[in-house]
């Protein structure tokens, strides 16, 4: 039997929380930033005074980013813990002296609760020294500072217990040859089982509060900042559509492998849109390079030859910004490469490795005819696992880490047709009926995203419809889609609703019932699904209204497998039990009506 390991080269470390595991005596972060209302002057001019100890701002000097390694506890909003690994940057500026230092975000994982904080240090013969006692928060709530110190957690009853340790003023990290820093002298648990106390029991670095001493539920073991490059400024992302003239694209083919931290997805791009501006003097910018980005919205700047219809476009450019913790998502290029071995057992399993083409200084798509295509990409989301996961092509990196995000490879888009068309008809009509059990029935089919004569559609003018045995019109009705919290009776589903009963993309539709409500008395025969495409045109020139020109696919039938049987002794048989349309379960001779057996409607005539 095949297995598949995924070794991620830089990949983000998974975080893992265990909600039995609680703290013995902690105070829960704060997330409420206000000046406590109820401050005495007194109390005012002490939080003024420990606010201005803190350094929010980053210092002058040379500035770098670090990739941060280790393990770590951290506390939660809800009084638990967690634990797991570190990781993300850490950023160190040397001051032009020569031998002070300031660290942001020095414990890991505090800045997602309190923001970006410095502390300051010094370095003189490959060590690292920062002093302990510094402040890197105040609570206005609790009138107290977030302090560091050295400490140890310890099992308090099967809760975690603090301990700080007054003798240790300082922490040193060792300066290793290439330039990364390592934490000395931190105790890490005996096992990163999360299950279990003892993976969150250890001495290293850690912080208090300073009103009652009492442990903020962050500490750091073996610590180790690596690969130190040149600190990026923020960047700007383009968010406004740039000027000139605009194509707009659906995609149409690709896969697009994606980082899930516990393990690696695999899906084939769907079709969302993709809007290319070609502007004045050979500039062009592309909306939503990457599928698994798309949501950012965000634009990449290129030149685009007209001669050959390539747009070049540079790496390195931001989908994406987190201000905490302070990352983003680069659009870069790579691969994955799949290496195949063998285990102590002769069983043979797979590793999948990810390799950021660092020497890749620009990227090429082509609008060729009608089509948006990714050059020099490699890798077939079609093909046959294990070959389905291996490529070439557009890849995006954390900026922190510079660690895989996702690979996309294979990609095209096709050109959106202006205007009024007539959709191509549903495909792929397959009818699930849950029979006797309580549930529902559900339609499976494809909108083709196409017009009769195969140019693109915009699905944001698809919608579509079901019919009855008699054509006639279904509605869905709100009142029954409780749980999917319909806003209103639909007959004509637009083709990005989502709900429980409604799917995404225009590829099927459940149908509510239950054994009270009987099993689905509309659809008996065969079920109809309709393809409907609605674009707004102006009434006429100049005219400022516009109004809706409706397009309609055929009707496509399912036959749903009705069999004609004789009468039955329902008893006599063995096979299943025989309900009528009300759930029942029918004895002795069945009169004529509708039945189901199995899953499958029979008429007894």
């Amino acid at each position: 039997m095949k297995k598949l390991t995924l070794l991620l080269v830089l990949l983000v470390a998974a975080v893992t929380a265990s909600p039995n595991v609680q703290f013995a005596s902690v105070r829960q972060p704060v997330q409420r930033f206000q000046v406590n209302k109820d401050l005495t002057q007194k109390d005012a001019v002490a939080a003024k005074k420990a606010m201005s100890q803190i350094i929010t701002e980053q210092p002058e000097g040379a500035a770098y980013d670090y990739v941060r390694t280790g393990r770590a506890t951290f506390g939660s909003s809800g009084g638990y813990v967690a634990v797991g690994n570190q990781d993300g940057a850490v950023r160190i500026v040397y001051d032009p002296d020569g031998t002070t230092v300031y660290v942001r975000n020095l414990l890991y994982r505090l800045n997602y609760y309190f923001g970006h904080t410095w502390v300051q240090g010094t370095i003189a013969d490959g060590v690292l020294t920062i002093p302990m006692g510094q402040a890197i928060y105040y609570s206005p709530d609790y009138n107290a500072d977030i302090v560091l110190c050295w400490g140890t957690t310890y099992d308090n009853n099967g809760q975690i217990g603090f301990t700080r340790d007054e003798s240790v003023t300082e922490v040193t990290f060792t300066v290793g040859e290439d330039g990364s820093l390592t934490l000395n002298n931190t105790v890490a648990p005996t096992t990163q089982d999360p299950s279990v106390i003892e993976a969150y029991l250890g001495t290293g670095l850690t912080a208090y509060w300073s009103d009652d001493n009492s442990f903020t539920g962050f500490m750091n073991w073996n610590s180790v900042f690596s690969d130190p490059h040149e600190a990026s400024d923020v960047p700007t992302l383009i968010t406004e559509q740039p000027e000139g003239e605009l194509l707009t694209f659906i995609r149409s083919d690709g896969g697009c492998l994606y980082n899930m931290s516990f393990d690696i997805g695999l899906t084939e791009q769907e079709p969302t849109k993709v809007r290319v501006v070609l502007g004045e003097d050979g500039k062009a910018w592309i909306q939503n390079p990457m599928y698994w980005y798309d949501n950012n919205n965000t634009w990449v700047e290129g030149t685009y030859d007209d001669a050959t219809g390539i747009i070049t476009v540079p790496v390195g450019q931001y989908l994406s910004y987190n201000e905490i913790p302070d990352y983003g998502i680069q659009m870069m290029w790579g691969e994955s490469v799949m290496h195949q071995n063998i285990d102590e057992s002769g069983e043979t399993y797979y590793t999948l490795e990810f390799i950021l083409h660092s020497d890749v200084e620009a990227v090429e798509f082509k609008i060729d005819g009608n089509k948006l295509l990714l050059l020099d990409t490699k890798g077939d989301v079609h093909a046959e696992w294990p070959d389905n996961v291996v490529g070439e092509g557009l890849f995006g990196m954390r900026s922190d880490t510079r660690a895989f995000d996702a690979l996309e490879y294979g990609s095209e888009a096709s050109l959106i047709k202006e205007g009024p068309a007539t959709p191509a008809d549903p495909t792929d009509l397959n009818w699930f009926d849950s029979g006797a059990e309580r549930g529902g029935s559900r339609l499976d089919f494809t909108l083709q995203l196409t017009d009769i004569d195969g140019e693109a559609l915009d699905p944001e003018n698809m919608s579509y419809s079901i019919f009855t045995d008699d054509d006639q019109l279904y509605t869905f009705e709100a009142a029954k889609y409780t749980w999917d919290r319909l806003a209103e009776d639909y007959t004509e589903v637009p083709y990005s609703v989502w709900s429980h009963g409604i799917y995404l993309r225009g590829n099927g539709c459940n149908f509510y019932r239950t054994n009270a409500e009987g099993f689905d008395p509309f659809f008996t025969r065969r079920i109809g699904v309709q393809a409907i495409y609605t674009v707004d045109v102006p009434e006429g020139e100049g005219a400022p209204k516009k109004a809706p020109v409706v397009n309609k696919s055929n009707i496509v039938y399912y036959e749903l497998p009705n069999v004609a049987i004789e009468t039955i002794q329902a008893d006599a048989n063995t096979d299943a039990p025989i309900y009528n349309i009300m759930g029942q379960k029918m004895t002795g001779n069945l009169p004529a009506g509708i039945y189901i057996q199995n899953g499958k409607k029979f008429i007894v005539k």
